[in-house]
């Protein structure tokens, strides 16, 4: 195990990493990651614990070594240490409650009329390939083209959006190479760019969307400087669009895998909501999530110290034992469901409630458009050891 960060870029971890999760879970509750300095959380209860006290946080360097947490550019435009995912309180609390307006129950369902229709009209692309690619040809863009209307960008910037999207999220990969590390800054910076234009022209014509929401509230408040709302608009595009693909790709690829779960869905869609549930739990788009312990702290049983990089691993949380059933099989029926999918604590997903909802109409369209699906090929699966998915998922057409 001494080689985890080799390991975490090798093409078995990539396809399953439930393996790994499982032989250190049945021999340690905390296993130390040399060659990345982390401590690893293996048990539910420990991750839930992490991620949900504010003894732990996102600020690491300021923290700890008196920095401004900026690692990028002078210009701090594309510093993804700007970013919420990387703040605690009171700077965490005053952005995340400027953008909570965006996913209201209310503001969340006014999108679901958009979303069956582009969904529907994805499922309904005729190709002349003997397969239909999941990934490329629905669940990438159907995540993409909504968080694109939230924010008032143009549909016919999308493709370029989605290969700055893949790109910049590189940067959430500890296993990432130099020259990823690289492809993920210059994405930002391009992502930044993009919206610096993009404010400006909104600044002329403001319209309904969130980001004329941002800027509204940037002039007449000072509550975001203009780069903070260059990164909220990255954040909000990336997160938005790269977990939900994953779940759509991963949940689609387990329901081909086990055809009696899909069956069972096809015939009786009021399982969608359980369904989405499961499908998180088993396969997560996100499989880590990082903290600094800000004081010792005690788990399973272990004291680590201040100071320490701690992981949740959200994979092996969701298959504890100790917590869930049968862990290692999928079931769309599962009634008690606290998986960590989703975090937990401050940093629980803003958008939690607009993936679930693309997800249940995305296995709905799924399961109208395949009776019977098989896999046309064994699918390609991304070069990020943390957000978990696929570039391709070719289904018999």
């Amino acid at each position: 195990m001494d080689a985890t960060m080799n390991y975490l870029r090798s093409d078995e971890y990539l396809a399953n990493p439930y393996k790994l999760y499982s032989a250190i879970r049945n021999s340690q509750d905390v296993y130390f990651a040399k060659d990345l300095g982390h401590y690893w959380l293996m048990r539910h209860s420990d991750c839930t614990h992490l991620l949900s006290s504010r003894d732990f946080g996102k600020d690491i360097e300021e923290k700890f070594s008196g920095a401004s947490g900026s690692s990028g550019p002078s210009n701090g435009m594309d510093d993804p240490y700007r970013s919420i995912l990387f703040l605690d309180p009171p700077r965490h609390t005053k952005l995340r409650q400027l953008v909570t307006k965006a996913f209201t129950p209310k503001a969340i369902e006014s999108l679901r009329p958009f979303i069956r229709e582009i969904s529907e009209e994805l499922a309904g692309t005729k190709h002349d390939n003997p397969f239909y690619d999941v990934i490329q040809d629905f669940a990438g863009p159907i995540p993409a083209f909504t968080i694109a209307r939230m924010l008032g960008v143009p549909r016919e910037d999308m493709a370029k959006f989605k290969k700055w999207s893949d790109d910049a999220v590189l940067a959430l990969d500890v296993a990432a190479s130099k020259e990823e590390e690289q492809m993920a800054a210059d994405a930002r910076l391009n992502l930044s760019n993009y919206f610096q234009k993009l404010i400006e022209r909104k600044k002329l014509n403001m319209e309904s969307d969130v980001l004329s929401d941002l800027i509204t509230s940037e002039e007449s408040g000072s509550r975001l400087s203009h780069i903070e709302l260059i990164v909220m608009c990255n954040l909000l595009l990336i997160a938005g669009h790269e977990t939900t693909t994953n779940l759509i790709g991963n949940g689609f690829y387990a329901l081909v895998k086990k055809r009696d779960q899909f069956d069972m869905l096809r015939d009786d869609r009021t399982l969608l909501k359980s369904a989405v549930e499961e499908l998180l739990r088993f396969d997560p788009p996100v499989q880590r999530d990082s903290r600094a312990l800000y004081k010792d702290a005690n788990f399973s049983g272990q004291m680590l110290p201040r100071g320490s990089t701690v992981t949740a691993i959200i994979g092996s949380a969701n298959r504890d034992p100790d917590v869930f059933d049968d862990p290692d099989s999928l079931d769309i029926t599962r009634k008690d469901n606290p998986h960590l999918s989703f975090g937990k604590g401050i940093h629980h997903c803003l958008g939690a409630q607009l993936a679930r909802m693309e997800g249940e109409i995305a296995f709905d369209v799924l399961c109208d458009k395949f009776k019977a699906p098989e896999l046309y090929e064994e699918p390609v699966w991304r070069r990020n050891s943390n957000m978990h998915g696929m570039e391709t998922l070719k289904i018999k057409a």
